[in-house]
This record gives C-alpha cells, structure tokens and sequence, in this order.
C-alpha cells in the first residue's frame, strides 16, 4: 500500500471510530505521545465513542524522515469545527510503532474531558 493511501486509511478508521482498522495500523507494542496534554496511551485507549460529531479528514501533507513520516492533516466536525494536526509516525513493516501528535488550534485549546479522565487511568508509564 502507499503512503499516502495508508494515513488516508488510517485516519478514516479514526474518525469513523472502527476501533478494529483502527488498532490494525499498530504494532502490539505502540505507544502514542499526545503533547498538547501531555498524554502517552496504548493505541487501544485512544480511540473512544467520547469525542462526538461527524468527524472528517484531509492529509495535507506527507514527508519522509530517515525512520518515519511527518503527516499533516486538517479536522473537520461537522460544520462548527477545524483543526490541525502534525503527527510524526514511525512505521516498521507497515505498522505503526511510534506517534508524536500536535494538535492545533483546537478553538478553546481546552483538552477534550474523555482525555483528561483517561489520564487519570490510563497512561502508560
């Protein structure tokens, strides 16, 4: 599969929240880094049914790095909503193993409350 078909795919599992292809993109081992809160989860506690609308993506940009690729991708929700990511993705043998993600803006730059409490419970150490 290429690149750009496979961080199209993955994000579309995202938003459409099918936690099965979703969990498909990463290695069993996978850990994904969420700086704008400080989070780091197991792929398997990042996707949830909390973060409602009719979610929409677009990769706008990929680069490759000696051991990844850089990916840029625009959020849509519904039609109140827009918002940006950079995610930096190690990806060894067509699975993710690493995921550094910045978000930006997010509107009101609050922390959505489904990651709040899954940092109380959740983060890997």
């Amino acid at each position: 599969m290429d690149t750009k078909t496979f961080f199209t795919n993955y994000w579309e599992a995202q938003v459409k929240k099918d936690k099965e292809a979703f969990l498909g993109y990463f290695h069993a081992d996978a850990v994904i880094y969420l700086h704008d809160s400080n989070d780091v989860l197991k792929p398997e506690h990042y996707l949830t049914d909390d973060f409602g609308g009719d979610w929409h993506t677009t990769v706008d940009r990929i680069d490759k790095l000696e051991n990844g690729q850089i990916v840029t991708t625009t959020f849509h929700r519904s039609s109140d909503w827009t918002g940006f990511t950079t995610s930096f993705f190690t990806v060894k043998n067509d699975v993710i193993t690493e995921l550094h993600e910045y978000f930006s803006p997010c509107d009101d730059n609050i922390v959505p409350q489904w990651r709040t409490d899954l940092a109380e419970h959740e983060i890997v150490k």
